[in-house]
């Protein structure tokens, strides 16, 4: 090859890195906003959320949902009875 033979080969080499670097940078990037559910389950332990009817904070998985004006709000066991006396729809 003569001399303007390296010097394309070069610019092609380098023109490929870069290219090669930006997709990397952006592949990191993307990846920092991705979280892990996982990560964040066992750090906190049990989620727990407020019954709607007596305002007390339980397991998530203890509460039944039930509809009402359109808004799905959280029932213990004990309100249960409760709830369905009003004739709410469960979801």
């Amino acid at each position: 090859m003569n001399g303007n033979g390296w010097w394309i080969l070069a610019g092609i080499v380098i023109l490929a890195a870069g290219i090669e670097f930006v997709r990397q940078v952006r592949k990191r990037r993307g990846n920092s906003r991705v979280a892990r559910l996982s990560d964040f389950s066992k750090k906190r332990g049990v989620l727990r959320q407020s019954r709607s009817f007596c305002k007390r904070k339980v397991p998530a998985k203890e509460l039944s949902f039930y509809a009402r004006h359109g808004k799905a709000i959280g029932v213990c066991k004990a309100c249960r009875p409760q709830a369905e006396r009003q004739a709410l729809l469960r979801l």
